[in-house]
């Protein structure tokens, strides 16, 4: 992956962009390979696309019909990442011949943003020609940035706002207006928390071939004339055999941090953490150091939770037979009457709810908003306790007994 390493950071043709995925996925030596495309609805984004289609899809990817070869696709506006996505894209692709060996799965997923030359003053983001008009590109970043409140900017706004990081606020400083930056650098931060979404997704997900997933991100710049790219990073994620390894390299998600330059006519962005490689974090494990980290105030439960907790350790019977469902549906509802965010986070923590409740959990800003998302973690488990293999549902009764028994009941 050195040769993609290289591109990050950078602004580079696309066509050679392409060309350096290609030839970098060939050195992975799957037997299958996947292509998935994540972009903004703007017709702008055509170059793009197509320079995926020809420097990518053609020469790698299985053929759909009538000798087409193609990727999946996403296009809505600020390319945003859909839940789910990437185990459809990987399902489509992991052919008999990649369940034999292996498949390496690429997601590309691109922002973009006008980039024109200004004569003395340098370069300008944000806008430019279109049919003949001044226009917005991209709209959809533009929106949130003033205050939209239709639902995909809402989206996208939750995005900028998550775990803990007011990234809206560093976007909206007067020193980024002036050439435009908050528009590149707004596209480059939700390139990047979009790719995160995705790499969420894989991790929660066990595939029908051993694969590889190469999630790349960055954002679009377009031109008056060709449109470039300039690359964000990129995650691997090797989940070939039994012990899964899983690296980032390329920019973090803080706008506040980025350094803009221009070097030999292209653009480069560049952040304190962009030119080393990391480990990809694990929002599971995180939502167990987090439920770890809440030990300090433990929920007071009234003598009924008890009561639950009671039967519902009864019901385990020591772990030698399956916990009673319907007494674990009623103990985590008394549980969470007593503390809804420890609740949720047991259930993110086991696998018990879906992974993207990780993320709203760490979106939300205000107390009650967290408390009421909690609940609605909550209430989706209790919905299908039914429904949860038996393996994970003795795992779940067990982790809540760990929990809260460790608390009194209330007066």
């Amino acid at each position: 992956m050195q040769r993609l390493h290289d591109l990050v950071g950078a602004e580079h043709d696309l066509a050679e962009v392409a060309r350096e995925i290609r030839t970098s996925v060939r050195g992975l030596g799957a037997s299958g390979v996947g292509g998935f495309l994540v972009t903004c609805s703007d017709e702008s984004e055509h170059e793009c696309a197509q320079a995926f289609q020809r420097g990518f899809a053609l020469e790698m990817l299985p053929r759909l019909k009538y000798g087409e070869r193609v990727p999946f696709r996403i296009a809505n506006p600020g390319a945003r990442y859909e839940w789910g996505a990437v185990q459809i894209a990987e399902n489509h692709f992991a052919t008999a011949e990649a369940r034999r060996d292996s498949l390496a799965l690429v997601v590309k997923i691109n922002g973009h943003v006008a980039a024109t030359q200004t004569g003395a003053s340098g370069l300008r983001f944000g806008s430019m020609e279109r049919y003949g008009d001044d226009s917005v590109y991209c709209g959809a970043v533009d929106a949130v940035l003033n205050g939209a409140t239709v639902p995909f900017a809402a989206d996208l706004r939750a995005d900028l706002l998550s775990e803990g990081t007011d990234r809206l606020a560093s976007l909206q400083a007067p020193e980024l207006a002036s050439d435009g930056r908050q528009a590149l650098f707004g596209a480059l931060a939700l390139a990047r928390i979009q790719a995160r979404k995705c790499v969420l997704d894989i991790q929660d997900h066990v595939p029908a071939a051993p694969t590889v997933y190469v999630v790349m991100h960055g954002v679009t710049l377009n031109k008056p004339g060709h449109d470039s790219e300039l690359v964000g990073g990129l995650y691997v994620l090797d989940h070939r055999g039994a012990a899964r390894t899983e690296r980032y390299h390329g920019l973090g998600d803080d706008p506040a941090a980025y350094q803009l330059s221009a070097e030999a006519g292209r653009v480069h962005v560049r952040d304190p953490q962009s030119g080393r490689e990391r480990p990809v974090r694990d929002h599971r494990a995180l939502a167990a150091r987090r439920l770890e980290a809440l030990s300090g105030a433990a929920p007071s439960l009234s003598g009924d939770a008890h009561g639950m907790l009671g039967k519902l350790t009864s019901a385990q019977g020591g772990g030698k037979r399956p916990v009673n469902r319907a007494a674990l549906k009623l103990a985590l509802a008394a549980l969470a009457a007593a503390s809804p965010l420890a609740s949720a986070l047991v259930l993110v923590a086991e696998g018990a709810a879906e992974i993207h409740h990780a993320r709203k959990l760490d979106q939300a800003e205000a107390p009650e908003v967290q408390e009421r998302l909690a609940r609605d973690v909550v209430d989706g488990v209790r919905a299908r306790i039914d429904d949860l293999p038996p393996e994970l549902a003795d795992r779940l009764a067990a982790a809540l007994v760990r929990e809260f028994q460790r608390t009194t009941p209330s007066a």
